[in-house]
């Protein structure tokens, strides 16, 4: 990974190709030829984080960082380029996070209080709106609240959670949402047997739960071009969402992590960024014009 730093905004890239099997001709394409689309649905979940959702419009979020930090947010950019083998390309590159409130190497280390937040992002395509969004609060043990007053305050937001895990100053609370709504027992669903063809009349076998962790599927919700997709790189099947509350608590310093992933509006934004690419990737090119 390069890393260019230009005053407080940290730009990454990482350059990724894939060979895409269609007939085109010789060219390129940009990202300026991802195209906005609208009709993005209303979440179905109620949960928030600092009362922003996945789904909601950057300029929220925007508004948001702005009303909690007077530095400017830090980003990071992401860059693919797509190559067909009979020399067509895409050149992907957008915006992949957006964060305030890092506090750096020197600060994780001396365990410094923090409120890092971190919001990953669609592309153009999805008006650049969060996917996933992340906090990771360090304050001083005395101020921050107990674990048992933290799982209540939730519960009064949200109600009782899918899986609750709690051991002296430890605590994780989950809740999940799937496409019937609500995991009211995330342990408690069937097991799911996931089948793998290996190739060579040999198989493998996973078990897993909607929207448990450990399964065999894809749980980023960060896009990556793939073509073809195997079955085993589907972003989390059946399961729309998941906001992971955790708490360890220390003698000086707490920490509570928040994680609300939106793995429904990740597949959506994967499947429409993977339809532009190759619908590009196919189209007719234009001859170049250089000197020759």
């Amino acid at each position: 990974m390069n890393s260019v730093l230009s005053g407080s905004c940290r730009v990454s890239s990482i350059a990724l190709s894939a060979i895409v099997l269609l007939g085109a001709a010789s060219g390129s394409a940009t990202a300026d030829d991802l195209r906005a689309v609208g009709g993005i649905e209303a979440r179905p979940y109620p949960y928030r984080l600092l009362g922003l959702r996945p789904g909601d419009p950057v300029d929220d979020l925007a508004e948001l960082f702005a009303e909690r930090s007077e530095t400017a947010p830090t980003q990071t950019e992401r860059r693919l380029r797509i190559q067909s083998p009979q020399g067509k390309a895409f050149d992907l590159r957008y915006e992949a996070t957006r964060e305030i409130g890092d506090v750096g190497m020197q600060g994780r280390l001396a365990n410094a209080p923090q409120d890092h937040i971190t919001a990953f992002l669609a592309t153009e395509a999805f008006g650049k709106r969060p996917l996933a969004l992340f906090r990771v609060l360090k304050e001083p043990t005395e101020k921050a609240p107990e674990p048992a007053a933290l799982k209540a305050q939730l519960e009064e937001l949200y109600g009782q959670p899918s899986r609750a895990e709690m051991q002296g100053q430890s605590m994780t609370l989950i809740y999940a949402w799937g496409t019937d709504g609500f995991i009211a027992d995330l342990d408690g669903q069937p097991v799911q047997t996931f089948v793998e063809d290996l190739g060579g009349n040999r198989t493998s076998e996973r078990q897993f739960r909607t929207c448990a962790a450990g399964g065999p599927f894809d749980t980023s919700v960060e896009y990556a071009f793939k073509s073809p997709r195997r079955a085993e790189d589907e972003i989390m099947p059946g399961c729309i969402a998941t906001y992971e509350i955790t708490y360890q608590g220390g003698p000086e310093i707490s920490t509570i992590k928040f994680a609300l992933k939106d793995y429904d509006l990740a597949r959506l934004h994967q499947a429409e960024v993977d339809r532009q690419i190759m619908e590009a990737l196919s189209s007719p090119t234009s001859k170049s014009d250089m000197d020759l």
